[in-house]
């Protein structure tokens, strides 16, 4: 179990960077009422973004697991992600940047407007999915017991989540602190934002192609 955890550590980790959910999230802290709330709310729905998820993975590639040849099968899923990851980037670099336009502060619709937000920038997170769908692919060809296969899921998903908890906890007990932290990062991040996609993606893509190799035994 310790083995699977360490090698799932760095996806759940890569999955964890997802500059958009970074930002909006900030926009919900910084809003003039409901912060916490409203940051929760977001944390909420990345968690049951990643929750689906992983059950889907789990019935879709979970029967794969048990095939006489499934490690051609993992080492084909790794392939294939990493593949999607580069196909990202480069169509990225290809992409004229776009004027910049001005952000709401709030969203319409009250707390479930910003569950949804939250599940819907998990799964549309090009750099977030395809290193989660790795990581929870790779617990369940450990074929380990009910028991240990969903700590590690919830391990997987809470890690994943972790940056935003993090910094909503700092915000909870010490808002000051936390609002020193967010300006900053918001705007760096704002301008920098294709530049961290693109070199987590390609670092993503290089992790899960020596994933692949590995299953294949050629490591």
């Amino acid at each position: 179990m310790i083995q699977i955890f360490l090698t799932t550590l760095p996806l759940s980790l890569a999955a964890s960077v997802s500059i958009t959910s970074f930002l909006i999230f900030f926009t919900a802290l910084l809003a003039p009422e409901n912060q916490l709330r409203n940051g929760l709310a977001i944390i909420v729905g990345g968690i049951v973004a990643n929750a689906g998820l992983t059950l889907v993975v789990l019935l879709s590639i979970g029967h794969a697991a048990s095939s006489p040849h499934h490690h051609n099968i993992h080492a084909g899923v790794n392939f294939t992600l990493a593949a999607i990851c580069l196909i990202v980037v480069l169509l990225s670099l290809k992409k004229k940047k776009a004027p910049r336009k001005k952000k709401e502060s709030k969203m319409q619709g009250g707390v479930s407007a910003y569950v949804v937000s939250g599940m819907v920038i998990r799964l549309l997170s090009a750099n977030t999915v395809p290193p989660y769908i790795d990581a929870v692919k790779d617990v369940s060809g450990a074929h380990l017991p009910i028991m240990p296969s969903t700590v590690l899921c919830a391990l997987i998903m809470i890690i994943s989540m972790l940056p935003l908890i993090v910094i909503w906890l700092i915000f909870l007990f010490n808002k000051e602190k936390a609002l020193a932290i967010i300006h900053p990062l918001g705007k760096f991040l704002e301008k920098n934002k294709k530049n961290i996609t693109n070199i987590t993606m390609i670092l993503i893509a290089i992790y899960l192609f020596i994933l692949g190799f590995d299953h294949l035994g050629k490591i």
